[in-house]
């Protein structure tokens, strides 16, 4: 006689299914990035210039390589500092440039969502730069990151993705549109009530991020429109407002300065091109930067990797001790380094 009425086995026979989801879940939350608290340790990754020639929807082998060390490292945070995609061409078609953000979404952002690990972001100037000859460009970026707006813990998002503002254990870090050299009155008023806010002022570290640095750093590069116009204004600008870090990409070489109060990162290139620093002999390498906040302190300590050269860790003998820019001088930092 065959047995009936087994309401149960349905439920029964996609239990195996269920739970292998609940799994993949649990293991996806317990191996994301854990917030740091305001007094806790902290780390940060900073990578820029990802995008190769014109109109690229993909990446190199050197983005592939930092992007699995970015993974074994699980920072709490990643920055790119700017060119995630290899617009600024007026003859790249609108489903070019729409093919480029979706070649950074799977190769990127997917991938470090993936693993649960936040990036924050900076435009430059090839990701649409705030000109009108490129406002196509410039649509298309903005709304490929309103659509996937970073899992941050924001102070101000009211602007976003141009400018926003976001605290991270003991850091405030406010996002400003550098992907041209002029930072335009708005923006100075926003980011001066910024730092303004409680969470600014019970911070340890307060940084700000954008593409373009105040001083030149590199070879190619040193010129007015490839780095922030009014260096000293900005820098004195910046220092009265009680900014720690200006950090910044554009010029595809790594160099850590410090003027006064002020410290400023200029990042390497991960993609295409990355350039010698102004008047020095070594050669140009791809390079990866951690930065590592300890409890209780309030300056970071900087690793830098030279991805070209299987992540050799750079010393400061790598670099000069003083460049001499076409709008002032940058005089290496040298806080403690993490090895």
């Amino acid at each position: 006689m065959r047995h009936r009425g087994r309401p149960f086995a349905p439920i029964l026979k996609a239990m195996p299914w269920a739970f292998l989801c609940i799994m993949v879940v649990a293991i996806r939350l317990w191996g994301a990035a854990t917030p740091p608290d305001a007094s806790g340790s902290v780390t940060v990754v900073l990578i820029s210039d990802l995008n190769e020639a014109y109109g690229a929807t993909t990446y190199s082998r050197d983005v592939e390589a930092a992007l699995r060390r970015i993974e074994e490292m699980r920072p709490n945070l990643v920055i790119c500092l700017g060119d995630m995609v290899a617009g600024q061409k007026a003859q790249l078609s609108e489903a070019t440039v729409r093919a480029m953000w979706q070649g950074f979404e799977t190769a990127i952002w997917q991938r470090l969502a993936r693993q649960g690990l936040p990036l924050a972001f900076t435009f430059g100037n090839h990701d649409g730069p705030n000109s009108p000859a490129f406002a196509h460009e410039r649509r298309i970026a903005r709304e490929f990151w309103l659509a996937r707006r970073p899992p941050l813990a924001y102070v101000d998002a009211t602007r976003f993705p141009e400018n926003y503002s976001f605290t991270l254990g003991g850091l405030f870090i406010a996002v400003l549109d550098a992907s041209t050299a002029t930072i335009v009155q708005c923006q100075r008023d926003w980011l001066a009530a910024q730092m303004a806010t409680e969470a600014a002022r019970a911070a340890r570290v307060r940084v700000v991020i954008g593409h373009l640095p105040l001083y030149a750093l590199a070879e190619g590069r040193n010129r007015p429109g490839d780095v922030l116009a009014g260096a000293d204004e900005l820098h004195a600008w910046f220092t009265r407002l009680g900014i720690d870090y200006y950090l910044s990409g554009h010029h595809h070489a790594f160099f850590p300065s410090r003027k006064g109060a002020l410290g400023m990162i200029g990042a390497g290139a991960l993609g295409g091109g990355p350039r010698r620093l102004l008047g020095w002999h070594q050669p140009p390498a791809k390079t990866l930067t951690v930065l590592h906040l300890p409890p209780g302190e309030r300056r970071f300590r900087i690793t830098t990797y030279d991805v070209t050269h299987d992540f050799r860790v750079l010393s400061p003998s790598d670099l000069p001790r003083l460049i001499k820019g076409c709008n002032g001088l940058s005089v290496r930092d040298d806080p403690p380094v993490d090895r």
